[in-house]
């Protein structure tokens, strides 16, 4: 019989520095031919179709390879991370939408001329949230448009790195990266940009975060705005977990996944903290006769599978996510204080819920933690 045990094991804090950790290169995410299974179902549904409807034809990249078939499989490589039907043409040129009067949400510049397409509609500050893998698949020469946006002077062109595709990485960077954005709008005014590379994950969860820890909104009411402007798919749980962790402090629990059988020679968990682009191997207890990984998480929900010789499963004794439209799920788990008095396991807890909101002395907690956050280079 094959089962899974989830230990939760003492406890430590992580220090202020964590909020800055430096991106590291998320792996090529899994096709879809030969990962089933890995499509996150936790949206519980949720399907969008977005797609950029203005540009220029296809050209051909640096490596021979088609912009249009960049596209191609950027879009399938989307769909699978994020657990929604997404689609981003490149190759139609920068597409965007108002969320607000003074806030824009779209897709990356491709060239220097797209400044001046931004200038032209009152843009002072250009968000961008890319790493420059992103900007490398579809040779974006960043430098160039950075260099443009310089010497127009009256625009800023500013950059803050979240890892396309990992809703953890999303989550620990957003404390560093909204506080970076507040300061910059507080200083340029006008309207803001902020775009990843499609506008449809990273830019709209950056916006919607700002919106709610900064402009008052209540999470729900931020979240039908920003849908009602443009279809996309930020994660609400990132934003609720990184909420928490401002509110609480970033505390770090000990967990033990155990996979039992002996009859595999590979046993690997993808999710949790690391991504879907990556694996983490389990080492076989012999005496046992089974599969253990050891490892310390910051407080929150996580999703995750095993891949076992190679093929992704999921083990169906532990809480797993509702289905997906394929009937895919993943196993999940929250870690969380289980110290029934913990007032921090109680702000999680009700921050975790549908529709949550801030208190008048937590949006005070979170403003000045945005205010006094070291401004990254």
């Amino acid at each position: 019989m094959i089962c899974l045990q989830n230990h939760f094991i003492g406890s430590s804090s992580l220090p202020l520095q964590s909020f800055t950790a430096t991106t590291r290169k998320l792996s090529p995410p899994l096709s879809l031919n030969t990962t089933p299974g890995v499509v996150k179902a936790a949206d519980h549904g949720f399907r969008i179709v977005a797609q950029a409807i203005s540009g220029s034809k296809s050209s051909t990249g640096k490596e021979g390879v088609k912009v249009d078939e960049k596209s191609d499989t950027y879009s399938i490589n989307m769909t699978e991370a994020m657990g929604a039907v997404l689609t981003y043409r490149h190759e139609l040129g920068m597409n965007y939408d108002f969320i607000r009067p003074d806030l824009i949400v779209g897709s990356c510049l491709q060239t220097p001329k797209d400044v001046d397409k931004l200038r032209k509609i009152g843009v002072k500050t250009i968000f961008c949230l890319q790493q420059n893998s992103d900007l490398e698949y579809f040779d974006v020469d960043i430098g160039a448009i950075r260099e443009y946006a310089n010497k127009c002077g009256d625009i800023q062109h500013l950059r803050a790195e979240i890892r396309d595709f990992d809703a953890f990485n999303l989550r620990m960077r957003l404390p560093a990266v909204v506080s970076k954005l507040h300061k910059a709008i507080n200083e340029n005014g006008g309207v803001t940009y902020i775009h990843c590379t499609a506008g449809l994950g990273r830019a709209p969860a950056v916006a919607l975060s700002y919106m709610f820890w900064v402009q008052g909104y209540k999470l729900s009411e931020a979240y039908d705005l920003l849908l009602s402007k443009r279809s996309c798919c930020p994660k609400l749980d990132a934003i609720k977990s990184a909420t928490a962790d401002i509110l609480t402090g970033l505390k770090k629990k000990s967990i033990i996944l155990t996979w039992y059988g002996d009859d595999c020679s590979t046993v690997e968990i993808s999710g949790l903290d690391i991504g879907w682009g990556q694996g983490l191997p389990l080492k076989f207890d012999e005496y046992r006769g089974l599969w253990i990984l050891r490892k310390e998480l910051p407080e929150g929900y996580y999703e995750y599978k095993y891949i076992v010789d190679g093929e992704w499963v999921y083990n169906r004794f532990e809480p797993v996510t509702s289905p997906n439209k394929d009937g895919n799920v993943n196993n999940c788990m929250n870690v969380f204080d289980r110290n029934p008095n913990s007032t921090s396991a109680a702000t999680r807890k009700r921050l975790a819920d549908a529709d949550p909101d801030l208190t008048q002395n937590e949006r005070l907690t979170v403003r000045q933690f945005l205010d006094t956050f070291p401004v990254e280079d």
